[in-house]
């Protein structure tokens, strides 16, 4: 989008001088590693509305806005079923809560309360392992980007090195031509 169309957009009116902004937009290697990073870290961190929190994440700290959206989508309904009850099960391990004293009955204790129990007995693992997951995921995101983005590079030099070979009838770079 131009500058012009996020100013016409009165929601993004406010945002649009930071969205604007050539470094959110710019595909570079620290861009995309920092908007990979944020947007793995809002899509298991953030529970609901994860592209809006890992845009605002990638303006502040001027990473790649696309990218950064997109990343998010590591939660979506198909995984997220399995991304929480895994999250459940490391952070059930992470605080050390046994499975015994989780779905305990309380002597006493109404439905209603008892659901409430269960809920909280379940949140609080699960958001647990969610933050462990965001952080591991949005620390494994900004290397795998650095190092994909290295390995591209490297490969795109050995072509231009092995064309400029094939072109200078086989010499390599550094030799006399005699």
């Amino acid at each position: 989008p131009k500058r012009e169309e996020l100013e016409a957009n009165r929601y993004l009116r406010p945002f649009a001088r930071h969205l604007s902004s050539p470094l959110v937009w710019r595909f570079n290697r620290r861009g995309v590693a920092r908007g990979t990073a944020l947007g793995l870290f809002a899509g298991f961190a953030v529970p609901v509305a994860q592209t809006p929190f890992a845009a605002l994440f990638a303006v502040a700290a001027r990473a790649n806005l696309p990218v950064a959206a997109v990343a998010t989508f590591i939660t979506n309904p198909f995984t997220v079923p399995f991304i929480y009850v895994l999250a459940f099960l490391v952070g059930k391990q992470a605080i050390g809560m046994q499975t015994e004293t989780l779905f305990r009955l309380t002597p006493g204790a109404g439905k209603v309360e008892q659901a409430i129990g269960w809920v909280v007995n379940l949140a609080g693992p699960t958001y647990v392992g969610l933050l462990i997951f965001a952080v591991v995921g949005a620390a494994a995101g900004w290397m795998s980007v650095h190092l994909g983005w290295r390995l591209w590079v490297g490969q795109r030099w050995n072509r231009r090195r092995r064309h400029r070979a094939a072109r200078d009838g086989g010499r390599v770079l550094g030799e006399a031509a005699e």
